[in-house]
């Protein structure tokens, strides 16, 4: 635990990290699972704990320094000259005097978080590293310890301050200040701190030097405590301090804040238990002194009372909420959040995330949380919005966030409101046992419009770096966080968009409603081969849709006590009484060949397929679901933001379905859906209905009709007709419609049906 980089004689300084993984992937007899799977907890290997760690710490020091030096306010190559003080070289740092100043001021004020700390590694990557550089640019820790005697007015304390220098390697003096005023560490599991405080003392015990000559210890001195520098918590629940009249609270809060402040650093550098007990006992009395104080001033009892209640020197229990101020005395936030969150699915079943969930949803605290959200998209916002103005995050995540639905609102989120630094996606290599893929990214809290963004494909290992195109941040959307190149698509046809033709509806999820049926029965339980009067419904999934017509049919039970009543989601039946519609299979393998059936034999289908009904065909229906993407004119409620359904059904009388599934067939459509999906993996109904289809009159449309009713009378004959020559029209025809010189060529092969 002595260095950062390998040493042939020294102890792992990965094992605890090791430990604490297995220590959670031991198998709960009670819960049939194991915590690690419940928590989603994983060591993050050294290397990647580096270049968070570097990557984020340069960056913010970057910006201080700019800050606090006139001179370098507008070097442009500050990022490589601090990256010389971080190497792992003998080579000479480049800064001045003043400059060395100014960084040591910088690293002696930084306030540096991990929100998930597990087992230490991110903190102690960052100790490491801060150790480092302080022994670069002070290498006989004149300054650092100047900067320590000046923030004490004792004279004991000074003595003792010297004594520590004195006495022990440089190195010694470094760390326990760093890890007294700057490195701070939470976690929901009381286990990981305490691991993540053991990593510390070991570190801090390789560097003080004994005395055999002493009596007590031989000259080692007793470590310090670090109950208020590690803590168990909820980093995700926050209270909220601002409630009521307490901006106009008395004079007492700051005075009492201060003297809790006062106590807990005797408390970090006591060294008999008498003294301890005596300061946590003054902890407790002073933390309810404040309390009161908050109520008086207007916090709810409750929050108040938790405030009070919260004891940091209970190694047992965790805080269900997580305060900096009260809790570390930190204010104004952080100046680096860094870490490894939790990868928990919004569909793991425990009770654990069930509760966890419902408190973030509660607290209404959150503003990109967003459909099946997993649990690291608040550990995201959460450790963006505990940053100081100009502070830097990051956090390796799953890299379902570049492709994800639900990552989508908060994609859009960061985009406006923060500085993207630089994204690192490992996307093609595997960076811990788990199955789970990863990206890393860099935040600040500052204006990002006229920022440059890095995107880096780390391939076929990780600091093999392939860089991406970027441009200013507000020109890009959300598929800057696509792991690939951008692609793009330019026509210049008047278009409608497929949503303002069709209504577009995913299918029924055809399985017992879990509130009133739960368990009742499963889709195999309501599908026949055959017709008969149980089951009179043709019915399709996916797999039974090829491209233009389907490839088979089942029949699905209807009708019944169960059928569709007892449905998880039934939709409704006018979608399936039209004399037309188009279905497209969920694409969730990406759009290579998209698969669109032309259906006039009223097929219904489950969810793993979408409708595209054109709007005429549902004239007069109304229901919730079709009131959520237009309204009639004089529908109540009134809802001005959506379209007219009477101007939507005159603009679907204009478009022949068949046309509709020419284009949607095209491989124009697929480079338009490729170049403006919102995820690199998934097609979603969304993308389909922003679908630009060129708006021509019918006799237009007619060739490309008739190219079509061609295909459809091939393959209703044989599945397996060469209809590649008639598709090669169409591509050409609809290319044209676009104004597009030529289409990309269709390399897939045929799927075999």
């Amino acid at each position: 635990e002595n260095t950062p980089i390998e040493e042939e004689i020294a102890l792992d300084p990965e094992l605890l990290g090791k430990v604490f993984e297995n220590l959670l992937a031991s198998y709960n007899p009670e819960t049939g699972t194991t915590a690690r799977k419940q928590t989603g907890s994983f060591y993050t290997p050294r290397e990647i704990v580096n270049y968070m760690v570097d990557e984020s710490l340069i960056a913010y020091l970057e910006g201080q320094l700019k800050a606090m030096v006139p001179k370098l306010a507008e070097m442009k190559d500050l990022q490589d000259l601090l990256r010389e003080v971080f190497a792992y070289t003998e080579k000479v740092h480049p800064f001045d005097e003043d400059e060395v100043e100014a960084l040591i001021d910088a690293i002696d004020t930084c306030k540096i978080l991990d929100p998930a700390c597990g087992s230490g590694a991110f903190p102690m990557g960052i100790l490491h590293k801060l150790v480092f550089i302080l022994g670069k640019i002070d290498p006989h820790n004149e300054r650092w310890k100047q900067k320590q005697l000046e923030k004490l007015d004792s004279v004991s304390m000074r003595e003792e301050l010297e004594r520590i220098f004195k006495n022990n390697d440089d190195d010694y003096g470094r760390k326990l200040y760093l890890i007294e005023n700057c490195i701070y560490g939470v976690d929901i599991q009381p286990i990981a701190i305490q691991i993540s405080k053991l990593r510390f003392f070991i570190s801090l015990i390789c560097d003080q030097r004994t005395n055999k000559n002493k009596a007590q210890n031989c000259g080692v001195r007793p470590l310090p405590n670090l109950e208020t520098k590690f803590v168990a918590a909820n980093t995700l629940i926050s209270l909220d301090r601002e409630q009521g009249q307490l901006l106009l609270t008395d004079l007492r809060l700051p005075k009492l804040e201060r003297e809790l402040a006062t106590v807990r650093h005797k408390h970090f550098a006591a060294q008999r238990r008498r003294a301890k007990l005596a300061l946590q006992r003054r902890d407790a009395e002073i933390r309810k002194e404040i309390a009161g104080v908050l109520a008086g001033g207007g916090m709810s009892g409750e929050a108040s009372h938790r405030l009070a209640a919260w004891d940091p020197y209970d190694q047992n229990v965790s805080s269900d909420f997580f305060d900096p101020k009260w809790m570390y005395g930190v204010q104004g936030g952080f100046s680096v959040t860094i870490g490894n969150p939790p990868y928990v699915r919004a569909d793991e079943q425990s009770m654990w995330n069930k509760a966890q969930r419902k408190a973030i949803l509660d607290s209404k605290q959150y503003e990109t949380l967003w459909e099946k959200w997993d649990l690291y998209i608040s550990f995201i916002e959460r450790s963006y919005k505990l940053l100081k103005p100009s502070g830097v995050t990051s956090l390796i995540v799953s890299d379902a966030y570049c492709h994800s639905k639900y990552a989508q609102k908060s994609q859009n989120w960061f985009l406006q409101n923060s500085r993207i630094l630089r994204l690192d996606f490992f996307s093609k290599i595997k960076i811990f046992d788990a199955a789970v893929h990863n990206m890393t990214y860099f935040f600040q809290r500052a204006d990002g419009t006229r920022s440059k963004p890095d995107r880096r494909v780390h391939d076929p290992e990780f600091g093999e770096i392939k860089e991406l195109e970027t441009d200013q941040q507000k020109n890009l959307t959300c598929r800057l966080f696509f792991p690939e190149e951008a692609d793009t698509f330019e026509y210049a046809a008047e278009t409608k968009l497929l949503a303002d033709i069709c209504y577009v509806t995913k299918g029924m999820v055809v399985h017992a409603n879990e509130r009133i049926a739960q368990g009742a029965f499963e889709l195999s339980d309501l599908v026949a081969t055959q017709k008969d009067k149980k089951h009179p419904k043709p019915f399709v999934e996916g797999k039974n849709l090829d491209r233009w017509v389907p490839v088979t049919n089942n029949w699905l039970e209807w009708g019944t006590d169960r059928a569709p009543k007892l449905f998880s989601r039934p939709t409704f039946p006018e979608i399936y009484a039209v004399p037309e519609k188009l279905i497209s299979v969920d694409m969730a393998a990406g759009v290579e060949r998209l698969r669109v059936t032309y259906d006039d034999q009223h097929l219904h289908h489950n969810h793993s397929a979408w409708s595209f009904v054109p709007w005429h065909h549902l004239a007069g229906v109304r229901n919730r679901s079709i009131k959520k993407s237009a309204r009639y004119e004089g529908e109540k409620p009134p809802r001005p933001d959506l379209p007219k359904r009477e101007v939507l059904e005159e603009i679907g009388r204009r478009f022949s379905a068949k046309y509709v599934l020419a284009v949607m067939n095209s491989t124009v459509a697929r480079d338009f859906l490729r170049a403006n999906r919102r995820s690199n993996i998934h097609l979603y109904p969304d993308d389909w209905k922003k679908l630009p289809i060129p708006d021509v009159l019918k006799d237009k449309q007619a060739p490309i009709v008739a190219l079509v009713d061609q295909i459809l009378e091939l393959k209703k004959k044989d599945l397996l007709a060469d209809i590649s020559g008639l598709e090669q029209k169409v591509d050409a025809m609809v290319a044209k419609l676009y104004c597009i010189a030529s289409a990309k060529p269709d390399t897939a092969k045929e799927p075999r049906s």
